[in-house]
């Protein structure tokens, strides 16, 4: 993956000593809040200045302020030795988190059915091929990418201002947690509950698609509330999950 300090913006020729003030402090914010939420971050985990800033190719300073704009919203938190890191989640968190995902997603996932297109069925058709390949390849980052891909495309069709941002603010929370649903060795997902919602938006079955959605949740919860009372985040992987995913 290329550096922050070396790539050109998306669609244009402009060089990156050019682009607009403050743009890599919110590209920093915007990459790490987004593998908050897929799952590239372990909970437990101390943020490095140093490691993060090697990772993006740029000075200390973008990274502590987006760290500071994480701890803000309560994507990550302070400690008493002033390092910032991934919160923990307690059980009894976790179940009130997936209960508000079922209701907020449930009603996102019915909104969308309504106003879905064909261009919005072949794009969750081809990220859920992406899902399935990552998962028969065992690719971690594959798969939570892929998957936080595919649930953001489905609620954003729903055309809401109001779901997106508590959507995003649930998977800032629970996002870290993620990657624990795949540690089993028979690797437990399947995707099967998204060909259901599939099934449902083809069909223009809300009912359908919104029970598709809430057996995709509540599988997740099960496999992960009896992981986070073992969780020990430094002996799970041998490489961190963020370096897979920063490709560093």
């Amino acid at each position: 993956m290329e550096k922050i300090a070396s790539r050109r913006q998306s669609g244009t020729a402009e060089e990156p000593s050019k682009r607009a003030r403050g743009s890599v402090p919110e590209e920093v914010f915007q990459r790490l809040r987004r593998g908050l939420m897929v799952g590239a971050f372990v909970p437990g985990q101390v943020m490095s200045l140093r490691k993060l800033a090697a990772s993006f190719g740029t000075s200390p300073m973008p990274i502590r302020e987006a760290l500071t704009r994480l701890v803000v919203i309560n994507a990550l938190e302070d400690t008493s030795s002033g390092s910032v890191r991934v919160p923990r989640l307690t059980p009894k968190k976790l179940n009130e988190l997936f209960a508000l995902r079922e209701l907020v997603e449930g009603m996102a996932t019915e909104m969308a059915c309504r106003n879905c297109t064909p261009a919005l069925l072949k794009s969750l058709n081809a990220i859920n091929v992406e899902l399935l390949d990552a998962i028969g390849k065992r690719n971690l980052i594959g798969c939570l990418s892929s998957n936080q891909r595919f649930h953001f495309t489905l609620y954003e069709a729903a055309g809401s201002e109001v779901i997106m941002p508590v959507v995003e603010s649930l998977w800032l929370q629970f996002g870290p947690t993620m990657y624990l649903s795949l540690l089993s060795p028979d690797m437990p997902w399947d995707a099967s509950a998204h060909v259901e919602i599939l099934e449902g938006l083809e069909a223009r079955k809300p009912a359908i698609a919104k029970r598709g959605v809430l057996r995709d949740i509540r599988n997740t919860a099960q496999s992960l509330e009896p992981a986070l009372a073992e969780l020990e985040p430094a002996n799970l992987l041998s490489a961190p999950l963020d370096d897979l995913y920063f490709g560093t």
